[in-house]
């Protein structure tokens, strides 16, 4: 019988990360409430659940202090420029399609046409100033944001096959809910199922998207005061969420992608454990394959449920194969959906971006459903009601 892999625990409780965070960036007059429960549970979580390796744990440890040191000095900010709250977020675009659908490609071309605001990686890991004046050099931040994003790269080699963590490229603001300690994306990183149940069933998903919300007028008061350019979004995690980030964001344009669920099964499934992959030792296919069946599933039926309740809500949806096919084409629907009008600057820009990064630039990403005991058949079934209703938009 093979040996099953050595774990490891986080070396530090949650209450000591917090001494660490408050000693780290010498703020010892603020105390943030909000985060110690959920904190407290995700600790447990990952010594009890998550099967850490050495090098994850001490990374996931890393991690937690870079998220306590943010939201100490975003707090810190927030009080000493209340006009933070005065920024605003207008008609934002939240693409909000299932992982592996195209989003992304969507996002980064929009990103590169220059009429969008956009979340560059090393924003999100180094969300905040260090010493709360704006005019400090972010030399400092970006080394910071690097060293995470280079550990990873180099501990979950296959993930850059599948979606790229690089410093100065568009990411999903998924990094600013991680200051939440958002569970449907801390899942990527480390299986947590007990998590992810208990933070479903008691987190107020509208104070998580106010909270994204502030995190983005935080960013925009850095780095774009002033400025009206509206801001592109994604997360597959928004699914059926749609409602109450139109509460959030009520000028907000949304959009999703689709794509054949057995393709986008597949791939999701090879992207999370290539990304457990950094952290972990054990293997968790077979508990994935269960897990995100089912939960995807779920997620796209409460998309549809959310459609059928809310027909005035209005979401462009785009498939994948016209994402891939002729790029350009739904890119001009998105632009007067938004209400904008390109210009050919912004057009070369973002064909420079679609020719500069073809599909498997890195290489190609090959994936099977059978490794995390799956069928095709299981999938189309248990998704027959999303191939149902948007069955022509793959």
């Amino acid at each position: 019988m093979k040996d099953q892999p050595r774990t490891f625990q986080l070396a530090s409780t949650a209450p000591q990360l917090m001494t660490r965070a408050r000693e780290a960036t010498g703020i010892f007059d603020i105390v943030d409430r909000d985060i110690s429960e959920v904190l407290e549970k995700y600790v447990h979580a990952l010594n009890t659940e998550a099967g850490l390796n050495e090098a994850g744990a001490t990374a996931m440890e890393w991690h937690l202090l870079q998220i306590l040191t943010n939201r100490l000095r975003m707090l810190r900010d927030f009080r000493q420029h209340p006009e933070i709250e005065e920024q605003q977020i207008i008609r934002p675009l939240i693409i909000s399609g299932a992982a592996r659908t195209g989003s992304t490609k969507l996002q980064k071309m929009l990103a590169a046409s220059g009429d969008f605001l956009f979340l560059p990686c090393w924003q999100g890991v180094s969300l905040s100033l260090l010493t709360g004046d704006r005019s400090e050099d972010a030399a400092e931040r970006i080394r910071i944001a690097s060293e995470h994003i280079g550990w990873f790269n180099d501990h979950a080699p296959n993930a850059r096959l599948i979606h790229e963590f690089s410093t100065f490229e568009p990411e999903e603001e998924n990094l600013i809910l991680a200051h939440l300690l958002f569970a449907p994306y801390m899942l990527a990183f480390a299986l947590t199922p007990e998590f992810l149940q208990w933070y479903v069933a008691t987190q107020d998903f509208r104070e998580n998207f106010r909270f994204l919300k502030r995190g983005l007028q935080y960013l925009q008061w850095q780095f774009h005061d002033g400025e009206s350019r509206p801001w592109v979004l994604k997360n597959p995690t928004y699914l059926g969420l749609e409602p109450l980030l139109a509460e959030v964001f009520p000028d907000a344009a949304f959009v999703c992608t689709h794509r054949e669920p057995v393709s986008t099964m597949s791939s999701s499934l090879s992207l999370l454990h290539n990304y457990h992959v950094g952290y972990s030792d054990i293997d968790h296919r077979l508990l994935l394959g269960q897990m995100m069946v089912e939960g995807l599933a779920i997620g796209r039926e409460q998309q549809i449920a959310v459609r059928n309740a809310h027909p005035d809500l209005k979401v462009l949806d785009i498939p994948y194969s016209s994402t891939t096919a002729n790029a350009e084409t739904v890119l001009e629907q998105l632009y007067a959906y938004a209400g904008l009008q390109m210009s050919d600057q912004a057009r070369q820009a973002m064909r420079s971006w679609e020719q500069e990064n073809s599909q498997h630039k890195l290489g190609a990403h090959l994936h099977r459903l059978e490794d995390f005991g799956v069928n095709d058949d299981a999938v189309r079934t248990r998704f027959g009601v999303y191939i149902g209703r948007f069955g022509n938009s793959f």
